[in-house]
């Protein structure tokens, strides 16, 4: 009877061995994949601000070399007006205009990188709840979607690169007239793109994010076992 006991306790005790060494080698590789792709993301999230940054770049060059017969007959025009000062101010104005699309699709290209950012934190949150054994499903699909606007965002501040801005005028009369419809065309693209992918690219990686937080303890360490010493 002893010696049947004995081999009941010793079955009993390696079963428990193993499967607490298994727990904590899966427990262990978890979070360091985690931590693999952490690093993974800060690489990759470097990779697409630096290609972003070209294709803006490489947009406006194409889109300058585009317009430069319609800058050109701008300029010509401008030299011919017999006021000075409209003609300076027509100079400034035209100056302002492309120095404005510039500074606002830099912004969103930006807002955008740093929306990528956010997004992959949570990317990284959701990981370390589904190696804790938390269901994930949702947060995954909102990060997706997430990705998916601000990729569409992303294309629309190239679109909106891609614009020239250049009064058209053919007298000093309506100098002033040409140059406001111009500002106000800008005014409505930008307006228009700010309200509207770029808000749609918000509003996903909010999303992801509470989804994230409608998970009970999102942020609790799986429970690594040790083995028992023998």
């Amino acid at each position: 009877m002893d010696k049947k006991f004995k081999s009941i306790f010793i079955v009993t005790v390696l079963f428990f061995m193993f499967t607490f060494s298994a727990m904590a080698q899966t427990n262990t590789f978890s979070r360091k994949d985690v931590k693999t792709k952490r690093i993974e993301l800060k690489n990759q999230l470097k990779d697409e601000h630096e290609a972003a940054k070209k294709r803006l770049e490489t947009t406006r060059e194409e889109a300058k070399k585009a317009a430069e017969t319609r800058h050109a007959e701008l300029k010509d025009k401008i030299s011919k007006l017999r006021d000075e000062k409209k003609k300076q101010i027509a100079i400034r104005l035209n100056e302002q205009l492309a120095h404005l699309n510039i500074q606002w699709t830099n912004h969103f290209s930006n807002v955008l990188n740093r929306l990528s950012e956010i997004l992959g934190k949570i990317e990284l949150r959701a990981d370390k709840a589904q190696a804790a054994g938390k269901d994930v499903s949702m947060v995954k699909t909102a990060i997706q979607n997430a990705k998916t606007a601000i990729a569409t965002a992303r294309t629309a501040v190239e679109a909106q690169a891609k614009k020239t801005y250049i009064a058209n005028f053919s007298s000093e009369a309506n100098l002033n007239a040409a140059f406001k419809a111009v500002k106000e065309q800008l005014k409505t693209d930008l307006f228009g793109l700010r309200d509207g992918a770029m808000k749609d690219a918000r509003e996903a990686v909010k999303n992801a994010l509470q989804s994230l937080k409608n998970i009970p303890r999102v942020d609790e360490e799986p429970k690594a076992t040790t083995t028992p010493s023998q």
